[in-house]
């Protein structure tokens, strides 16, 4: 996802480094597809009929958590290995480990643990919808702690990425008397009887992926593998303390006690388990890493919503989850609301790029007469 695990550091490998866009994107493109097949491979890892949910999880609700966490900790193992690979083990020895860094990955272990749960309980379409309310939060975030100002269009795109909420989770939307306003949550559907929940673990991904994007955006002068293996380490954190508390409501009868943890994979879920942590995690994240280096902030932030289609493809041709109208305009505005913000950032990077040529090459035409004077 845009952001979550990677910062551009366009510097970082000298002042001489040409980024390779093509590869770039193709790493981007990549790495968004292997994020998109979160819920087909976290379903696969958990369910006891792959494609029918009502037939239940072969353990209990809190497994979301627990797969996140072994996704982050296989993140762990791939930064530490790069880590050791580029010879950069000096680099992470002098980094410092400041709250930004830390809470930065807590923030994010936390977030990938609700969204986890949240393919379990609720439709693929509401989870990576909710998910990807982050980058208004961390806009709204950025407006309060930082007092960064707010352009007339991120305040139209919040607008529309609250409106794409409503109709995505059904409360506003068209049905078959027109247009329709019904405040009363859905709670629960056959195939998800905890669809309520899901959704509110979905909206809490977003808020903790916000929050997560925020922290990343101190400390910028870090280096990427080094500050990598830190957040890390506190995401496995985020995600097994989370992955604890569940486990801790439902055997203490503080919530439903399907949320204790309650382990009884199959020999096939285990399989789709580990598929899950190392594409979603080393694979993904490495290309991730890669499309960092290769890309300016904008283009990749922008193509890492292609795990959007990914997703909801997955949801409507693998699991027939409906797609309807109201879903569609949901999507639209999420989308469109998080994405127009980076495509502008795009075009006037590019823009800016564009002058300084024009600017440079007019500097060495006024240098030419001199030059031959001489």
């Amino acid at each position: 996802m845009n952001e979550k695990f990677a910062q551009t550091n366009e510097g970082s490998a000298g002042g001489d480094y040409q980024m390779n866009r093509k590869w770039g994107t193709i790493a981007m493109l990549l790495s968004a597809t292997g994020m998109g097949l979160v819920p087909l491979l976290s379903r696969a890892a958990t369910r006891v009929d792959f494609l029918d949910g009502t037939k239940g999880l072969n353990a209990g609700d809190s497994v979301g958590a627990f797969m996140a966490t072994g996704r982050m900790s296989m993140g762990i193992l791939f930064f530490a290995i790069l880590l050791f690979a580029t010879h950069k083990t000096g680099v992470f020895k002098k980094l410092k480990l400041t709250p930004a860094i830390a809470l930065g990955g807590l923030m994010i272990g936390l977030s990938l643990a609700c969204y986890v749960t949240s393919t379990l309980m609720t439709s693929v379409a509401n989870a990576v919808l909710f998910i990807y309310t982050g980058p208004v939060f961390c806009v709204l975030l950025a407006r309060i702690f930082r007092k960064e100002p707010m352009s007339k269009l991120q305040w139209i795109c919040l607008a529309a990425v609250f409106v794409g909420m409503l109709f995505a989770e059904g409360l506003v939307g068209f049905g078959a008397n027109g247009f329709r306003v019904d405040l009363n949550f859905e709670t629960t559907t056959p195939e998800f009887p905890q669809k309520g929940v899901g959704d509110m673990f979905g909206l809490l991904s977003g808020v903790f992926y916000g929050a997560s994007m925020f922290f990343n955006g101190y400390r910028k002068d870090a280096d990427t593998t080094a500050r990598g293996v830190w957040n890390f380490i506190f995401a496995a954190l985020g995600a097994g303390v989370l992955t604890f508390i569940m486990n801790f409501m439902g055997t203490s009868g503080l919530a439903e006690s399907t949320w204790a943890l309650s382990l009884h994979l199959t020999t096939a879920n285990w399989i789709a388990a580990v598929v899950f942590w190392i594409v979603c995690g080393p694979v993904a994240l490495g290309l991730l890493l890669a499309a960092g280096r290769n890309l300016p902030a904008a283009d990749y932030s922008t193509i890492a919503y292609w795990e959007v289609p990914v997703a909801l493809f997955i949801g409507l041709v693998i699991f027939g989850e409906a797609f309807t109208v109201n879903t569609i305009i949901g999507t639209v505005l999420i989308v469109g609301g998080g994405a127009i913000p980076a495509l502008k950032g795009m075009r006037n990077a590019r823009s800016q790029a564009a002058d300084d040529v024009k600017e440079a090459t007019d500097d060495g035409r006024e240098c030419e007469p001199e030059a031959n004077a001489s």
